[in-house]
């Protein structure tokens, strides 16, 4: 007879909101470290347990963004101006080994991200997800412009 299968624990999230799951083949951009699967609110990200920065596909960060808003409400305390010490890193991407570019976000948040446009990945350092997803603007980014890329009145 067959031994019942337990089912797995469900994993809990950590501060940073993610749920950890298997370590990847994928090197940390920031410290090296191997970069672990994780979840946030079921939606995939790539996280370092050392510096807790992640790796978020850039066709899922702003819907995670928004969701993330709903679920937390942001806040309408001002935020303390970008710290611009990240600002010119050379990041390498976990992907493809090609150099990030550093940029200061241009949505809310007052961050700098890192980038790999050919992978079409996002860095970001411990909090600045959640202090994008707790800014002051509550639109919509993608909304803030018509397809022509011209400003919606």
């Amino acid at each position: 007879m067959d031994e019942p299968q337990q089912a797995a624990a469900p994993q809990s999230a950590n501060p940073d909101g993610v749920e950890v799951g298997g370590q990847t083949a994928k090197v940390c951009p920031v410290c090296q470290s191997g970069l672990s699967e994780g979840n946030i609110q079921n939606r995939p990200v790539l996280y370092c347990t050392q510096c807790r920065g992640l790796l978020v596909g850039i066709d899922k960060f702003l819907p995670l963004v928004e969701f993330l808003r709903a679920l937390w409400h942001a806040s309408s305390a001002s935020l303390q101006p970008r710290d611009n010490a990240d600002a010119d890193r050379h990041l390498t991407c976990p992907e493809c080994g090609r150099t990030m570019i550093g940029h200061p976000y241009g949505g809310p948040g007052n961050v700098n991200i890192d980038t790999c446009e050919p992978c079409s990945l996002i860095w970001l350092d411990q909090n600045e997800l959640r202090r994008i997803a707790m800014a002051p603007d509550r639109v919509p980014l993608y909304s803030k412009y018509d397809s022509g890329g011209g400003r919606l009145n």
